[in-house]
């Protein structure tokens, strides 16, 4: 199929930008190996692997006095707030192994695992923990949704977007220059488990942007992270303590206890049908005193926060679930349309470009992305109500919005009453619709994506910063300066490739991250860069991923003559394997080889450990759960990108071994799990233990995709990722559309750049 090899190849014949920028070679990371810069450009890299033993005393001296307060944090991140996010990163961790190993939190006993149906008493532990982690993030994610509400909005003054408020052109499309950075106490900070959720919140940017404008927090977008509070309650052993102002403050206005472990037992929710307060337990894992086997290793209950929920209501016999819940809240989404005029999610920001998208002059009444308000308003107000009614037997479902949406598709007539007379769909109508349509799949909550899942992916990330533990370096500040150089060399990619979706390493994600939680400040850089508003999107399919990040290598490498991943281990040594073209070789070495030749001599990859170095930044990895047609495209994908993978790995291994080296084996990966270690393919990979089965909202490293699947998209629309939490535009994750390009292609599909019929413009980063 020819999207397969514009996947695999796509860049190799696009005649590149590069050569008009003579900078290109200019700026490189200064090298801890070498007490001048001046020759860089001739030396590799050094590892970010610590040569010293530091003395104990001088384990905390890279972060125990840092310069983060509020009016300071520049608009580009520094050395001290990639260090402060560090220590959060690291009380993060802490968090989740505290909570994990905790027996009996949440009535989850490790007793279970010894029962004699156990076969794996070792795997039967993880899944129990990952449960206790997974009930955590599902309760923390309801405390911030209060805490939100009753403490952000409230201190604000806030008030709820209208779509009026959208015609008043220059105040709308201003918003994100026009708040105010406030100065935080540490009596305002929230607790840990509250923290962790708002801080992945802001790690979606656009989202992010678009929740903070719905919901009228201009000064807490111009805020971003309090750095200053933070740092000055995570102690050097990574404690989080804060004063008791803050814990007062918190529960008067939430109701919520401070601790996330000693808070309520039982949710507390109104019948969709008949509005009868009802409390649900969080989970029933533990009620069966004789559990089965598949009852102990899928933990899985009839709770608020397990994947089954089911509970009836003792007043109208109505079934809770998961579905109903979801239903419930785009009807509650409809009825504010309606009454308040408060737009759906999804339609307020430009898809291309990730800012404020106001209908101007020209487009008045029919302005494309506000479609699926006057889809709604028009023609499926009265169907969309009715979705949830007083029969207790229905039991309706997101796939029944999208079934009347397709209906109106297909409907010339609904069409022409929506458009003011035309009775054709424009592109950029059907992706409005599919950006909406992913604020609910899966998500019953206020904000624009689903953040437990959020919070569980981005825990891949906070583990992988523990592991390289570059906070207790000597030369952690060194470090930091590296890897922001790397950092600018990667938007400066993105500008020149903005077509291209380009993957961080994890040194470079690290410094990104830290950019996006001053959103204000990244908003202002990457659009004075790029022109849009860059994107950072957690979802994205795994050989996509792969794909993007070889081709992010190759261009780093051409850039700067350095390579992009300090890494040896198999995956790595592979994708800078296939950098080299044999037919470049013709009349010497060529440049790609000369610049494996020197990471190798100067010594720097030996301190590079495969088991733990600075590869491909992988928390955004999601399987694709397919449609049978795409199935099989897929899996050619799949078979394809590993076969390539191989001959790459043998030809590395073939030229080590002339050069008198080794390299690991190609099936030598490992991601440990609660201690227990799961085999993996390679880096590139979603870890397919994480929050599965055990997360109540699904699988959070899954990505439903096709016409058909639930959480794909109306059919006429596009059956991608943006429908399933994906990107949807330039500036996201994927080539301008779903997944790197890798869904769709034709026939008005998701990817390619755009191209045949594709959603989007290109690029971004992943």
């Amino acid at each position: 199929m020819p999207f397969l090899n514009k996947l695999l190849h796509k860049g190799d014949q696009e005649k590149s930008p590069e050569k008009d920028v003579p900078s290109a070679h200019v700026e490189h990371p200064p090298s801890s190996l070498s007490p001048s810069s001046s020759t860089i450009i001739n030396e590799a890299p050094p590892c970010y692997t610590a040569t010293d033993s530091p003395a104990e005393s001088d384990l905390t001296a890279a972060f125990s006095n840092l310069n983060v307060s509020e009016p300071s944090i520049p608009a580009f991140p520094n050395e001290d707030l990639c260090l402060a996010h560090l220590k959060l990163l690291k009380t993060f961790h802490s968090l989740k192994e505290d909570v994990g190993y905790t027996d009996g939190l949440f009535g989850l006993w490790d007793a279970r695992c010894e029962l004699p149906v156990v076969e794996n008493r070792d795997k039967a532990l993880v899944a129990m923990r990952e449960k206790r982690w997974s009930l955590y993030i599902a309760r923390a994610v309801e405390r911030f949704e209060d805490w939100w509400l009753k403490v952000l909005c409230e201190q604000e003054y806030a008030t709820r977007l209208q779509q009026k408020d959208m015609k008043i052109h220059s105040d709308f499309i201003d918003f994100p220059k026009r708040g105010v950075a406030k100065v935080w106490s540490t009596s305002m900070l929230p607790p840990i488990d509250v923290l962790m959720v708002w801080h992945s919140l802001m790690l979606n940017p656009r989202n992010y942007l678009e929740d903070c404008m719905r919901f009228g927090l201009k000064d807490l977008w111009a805020t971003g992270m309090p750095w200053h509070a933070v740092n000055i309650v995570i102690d050097t052993s990574f404690n989080y303590q804060v004063p008791e102002a803050a814990k007062e403050r918190f529960t008067n206005a939430t109701g919520h206890h401070w601790s996330n472990a000693n808070d309520h037992a039982a949710k507390t929710l109104n019948c969709p049908r008949c509005s009868q307060v009802l409390e649900i337990p969080w989970t029933t894992c533990a009620a069966n005193e004789k559990p089965s086997l598949k009852e102990i290793m899928d933990m899985n209950g009839t709770g608020y926060g397990d994947r089954d929920l089911s509970h009836i209501c003792h007043k109208c016999g109505s079934q809770i679930n998961h579905d109903l819940l979801r239903v419930a809240k785009f009807k509650r989404e409809v009825e504010n349309l309606i009454m308040k005029d408060y737009p759906l999610g999804g339609t307020i920001l430009s898809p291309s470009t990730g800012i404020p998208d106001a209908p101007d002059a020209k487009s008045g009444s029919c302005h494309q992305n506000s479609f699926p308000n006057r889809m709604i308003t028009v023609e499926l107000k009265v169907k969309m109500l009715e979705l949830i009614d007083k029969n207790p037997d229905t039991k309706p479902a997101m796939t029944d919005v999208r079934d009347l949406i397709e209906e109106t598709f297909r409907s010339k007539s609904a069409l022409k009453k929506i458009n003011n007379g035309r009775s054709t769909l424009l592109r950029a109508e059907c992706l409005s619709v599919r950006k909406m349509m992913s604020r609910y799949w899966q998500n019953s909550s206020i904000f624009a994506l689903e953040l437990g899942g959020a919070v569980i992916r981005q825990s891949v990330f906070v583990d992988k910063m523990a592991s390289l533990d570059w906070l207790h370096s000597p030369a952690a500040r060194e470090t930091m300066s590296r890897l922001l150089t790397k950092y600018k060399r990667f938007i400066e990619i993105m500008r020149l490739h903005p077509k291209e979706v380009c993957v961080p390493t994890l040194d470079v994600d690290l410094a990104w991250h830290t950019h996006q939680l001053s959103p204000k400040q990244y908003y202002e850089y990457t659009f004075s860069k790029c022109l849009k508003f860059i994107d950072h999107d957690d979802k994205m399919e795994e050989d996509a991923l792969s794909t993007a990040f070889e081709w992010t290598s190759k261009t780093y490498e051409r850039l700067y003559r350095q390579v992009y991943s300090e890494c040896t281990c198999w995956y790595c040594e592979a994708i800078r394997s296939k950098h080299i073209d044999s037919s470049s070789r013709v009349f010497g070495t060529s440049k790609h080889e000369k610049v494996l030749d020197t990471f190798y001599t100067s010594g720097a990859a030996r301190k590079c450990d495969p088991n733990n170095s600075a590869h491909i930044s992988a928390h955004s990895a999601v399987r694709v759960e397919e449609s049978e047609i795409r199935a099989s495209v897929f899996g050619r994908l799949r078979r394809r990108n590993k076969s390539e993978m191989k001959h790459a790995y043998d030809k590395a291994r073939q030229r080590a071994e002339q050069k008198g080296r080794t390299i690991p084996p190609r099936d030598d990966y490992y991601y440990t799990a609660w201690g227990y270690p799961y085999m993996m393919y390679g880096p590139y990979m979603s870890p397919m233990y994480v929050g599965a089965p055990t997360y109540y909202a699904g699988d959070p490293c899954v990505m439903p995709v096709g016409v058909g699947m639930a959480g794909a998209c109306a059919a006429g629309s596009c059956g991608g990722t943006v429908a399933a939490g994906g990107c949807g535009g330039a500036g996201g994750c994927g080539g301008g559309g779903c997944a790197g390009g890798a869904v769709g292609g034709g026939g008005g599909g998701c990817g390619g750049g755009g191209g045949g019929g594709g959603c989007g413009g290109g690029g971004g980063g992943c």
